[in-house]
């Protein structure tokens, strides 16, 4: 069965666009796709606001030394902010106490 991405979701854009390469989402090991699939999951049964995790994202991108002005998105760096972003974000809503209690 083929699901189709929410739009606020498939279409970000800027500093914490998706990761892509030729259209395909890149993902450089399991927990990479573990945590995108629980942020996504997360928001869809309606634990959060995308456009608040979307900010969550930027704001651990921007904040990151290492970066350049735009991440490279082939670079294994992105899905970091991204579980830094989710983690923030399921504390800030009560979902966990700390980031030990999210296992991928």
């Amino acid at each position: 069965m083929d699901r189709i991405a929410r739009a606020e979701v498939a279409d970000m854009e800027g500093v914490g666009a998706l990761p892509r390469r030729s259209g395909e989402l890149i993902f450089h090991d399991q927990w990479e796709c573990r945590a995108f699939a629980l942020g996504v999951a997360l928001h869809e049964q309606g634990e959060f606001i995308w456009d608040d995790f979307r900010q969550h994202l930027i704001a651990s991108i921007s904040a990151d030394d290492k970066t350049s002005e735009i991440l490279d998105p082939s670079g294994p760096g992105y899905y970091e902010h991204w579980l830094a972003a989710l983690e923030k974000m399921l504390i800030e809503k009560g979902l966990i106490t700390s980031s030990k209690d999210l296992v991928l």
